[in-house]
């Protein structure tokens, strides 16, 4: 019969048992809502270069019937908004106007007042080598881009040859606000 020495010492051994089932629970845990977290950064990396991409084709095709009509420049698309180019469908996270958008919430938006498109990220980005945290966006305007001739001395012979996205730095975005 176990006498009260066997009874602390089976207690014990229970006791070690589950505190190290519980630590084993708690490390797979762990690597769980890591790779979690992970998969959601890479998701919404992944989401913003798409969409990049699809904003960038659609300015391509929108310069290209510029230059085809006749009556239509480039330089009057500078600035333009490249969101309504794009069909988004049904439930796109695309707010047409900055003032829709909360800043504190993840999303796509375009700002009339300075042109600008912005992309206000949901966690801390890397984007086209700039990392941006959240609360502090990224933001591109579109511009015309030129050719310029082989000697580049004279200004007057650029041609427009399309629409491009440039980014605005955050020097650019601190001295216009």
């Amino acid at each position: 019969m176990a006498g009260p020495a066997g009874r602390t010492a089976a207690d014990n051994h229970r006791r070690f048992r589950a505190l190290v089932a519980f630590g084993v629970l708690a490390i797979a845990m762990w690597f769980l809502l890591d790779a979690i977290e992970q998969t959601q950064y890479r998701a919404e990396q992944q989401s913003a270069r798409l969409m990049l991409n699809q904003v960038r084709s659609a300015l391509v095709v929108r310069g290209a019937e510029a230059i085809l009509t006749r009556g239509e420049t480039l330089e009057h698309l500078a600035g333009l908004n490249p969101l309504p180019l794009l069909d988004f469908g049904r439930g796109a996270e695309v707010e047409t106007s900055c003032n829709e958008l909360a800043l504190d919430k993840r999303g796509w938006c375009f700002n009339p007042q300075q042109q600008w498109l912005v992309y206000q990220p949901g966690q801390p980005l890397l984007l086209e080598g700039r990392r941006r945290e959240p609360g502090a966006p990224f933001i591109w305007q579109v511009q015309v881009d030129y050719a310029v001739p082989a000697t580049q001395g004279n200004n007057k012979n650029k041609r427009a040859t399309g629409l491009k996205l440039m980014e605005i730095d955050d020097h650019q975005v601190s001295v216009s606000q």
